[in-house]
């Protein structure tokens, strides 16, 4: 437990790197900054945000899950993973903010992409005969980081033969952002989240579970088309592609419907900022499909695919308002750590900022149709940047164990 604690803490620090190297970009965006080149500073972002944050707290919170299952023996070799994880990460920063792709910072990449299959194939052997609520949510979404490594191959090949397609090069890496954050990161949550409701003694059948999970999944998997719809494709994919959107959305209603069945016991359990990050997790979720739905009408998937700002914004309300507010709210309930002023203050500082970049990230898309650009925006975000990092800074410097 005293490993967990620690790893706990360290997750919230990767958090706040994160959030250096965006304060970085912004910088380099509002003002002159030659020594930085942005393009590799973004990479080192966006690597370190999915691998050093995101991927590591999923980790140490399924190992906590796994306390109450396996023996310290078993999961000794969890506990190497995450430290093969947090190494390939931490490479990720220096090397791609050097140089870009290239060998040192594709191995880092690679390190990291093949932990994921050791931890998927560990998790489905130790879980075997196994029944819980949690374990279908967290064998899929390991399920999926694994297959979104077709994507991050599909590049690595197209850059080293260089045989490259903007076609090709578009569909990889959508393939392996859809694939991480609507499944791997997506799925996880629900994962915690029906272990939460589980431990203060909610009602959800295995039923209800499941069809959820299948509605979800197949959702998922059929839902990557919504990130290709560019590409000509007949129409009875295009046909596939819309009811796996309207699966993924009866099973989000679904979801939504348990929670608020079990509202009144997450009242008795859950402290009110709690309850709030849980709602504003599920505004941001409800967003998401919304989207999702919209993008199916043709018009305004080219409206989305064709604005830079629009895409950045959705990616930052999955990641940002959905995937990573939902996770630091999960490393406060696991209740090890003093929940003082300080720490909740800090948690309110941040979910005011990861708003207030949203709105401003969207308005920029909404206002970029008619070529229309706000004034001072790079200076605005910037602000917002550094207002998360000092609100991480708060939480992280005031987590204490309890005694």
């Amino acid at each position: 437990m005293k490993n967990i604690i620690f790893w706990l803490r360290f997750s919230v620090f990767n958090f706040l790197l994160v959030a250096v190297l965006g304060v970085l970009m912004r910088y380099k965006i509002a003002y002159s900054l030659p020594i930085v080149d942005q393009k590799h500073v973004q990479e080192a972002h966006s690597h370190f945000a999915f691998y050093g944050w995101i991927t590591q707290i999923i980790y140490v919170l399924i190992i906590r899950y796994l306390h109450g299952i396996l023996s310290e023996q078993q999961l000794k070799k969890y506990h190497t993973l995450l430290v093969v994880n947090a190494i390939s990460a931490f490479v990720m920063i220096p090397s791609f903010i050097y140089n870009g792709y290239y060998w040192l910072s594709i191995a880092a990449s690679t390190a990291a992409l093949l932990t994921s299959f050791v931890f998927f194939f560990f998790l489905l052997m130790d879980l075997k005969g196994k029944q819980d609520l949690a374990k279908p949510w967290f064998i899929g979404g390991l399920f999926f980081a694994v297959i979104s490594s077709v994507g991050v191959f599909g590049l690595s090949y197209m850059m080293s033969s260089g045989n490259m397609t903007q076609n090709l090069y578009l569909s990889s890496t959508y393939y392996y952002l859809h694939f991480q954050y609507n499944g791997f990161f997506i799925f996880s949550c629900i994962g915690f989240l029906f272990h939460s409701l589980k431990e203060i003694g909610a009602e959800i059948t295995e039923k209800d579970n499941k069809m959820i999970f299948w509605l979800m999944f197949v959702g998922c998997v059929i839902g990557f088309g919504l990130s290709v719809l560019w590409i000509k494709m007949p129409l009875w994919i295009f046909i596939a592609i819309i009811l796996g959107t309207i699966a993924q959305t009866v099973g989000a209603v679904k979801l939504y419907l348990v929670v608020k069945k079990n509202w009144p016991k997450l009242v008795l359990n859950f402290s009110a900022l709690q309850r709030f990050v849980l709602m504003y997790v599920g505004f941001a979720f409800f967003a998401k499909i919304v989207l999702q739905l919209g993008s199916t009408i043709p018009a305004l998937s080219q409206f989305a695919f064709g604005f830079r700002n629009v895409v950045i914004a959705y990616l930052h309300l999955i990641l940002l308002m959905c995937v990573s507010a939902f996770l630091i709210n999960q490393i406060l309930a696991t209740n090890v750590f003093k929940i003082t002023k300080p720490v909740t203050t800090g948690l309110k500082l941040l979910l005011l900022g990861i708003f207030l970049n949203e709105a401003v990230l969207g308005l920029m898309g909404i206002f970029s149709i008619k070529y229309i650009s706000i004034p001072y925006t790079p200076q605005i975000l910037l602000a917002v940047s550094l207002l998360m990092l000092v609100s991480l800074g708060m939480m992280l410097v005031n987590l204490k164990k309890k005694v």
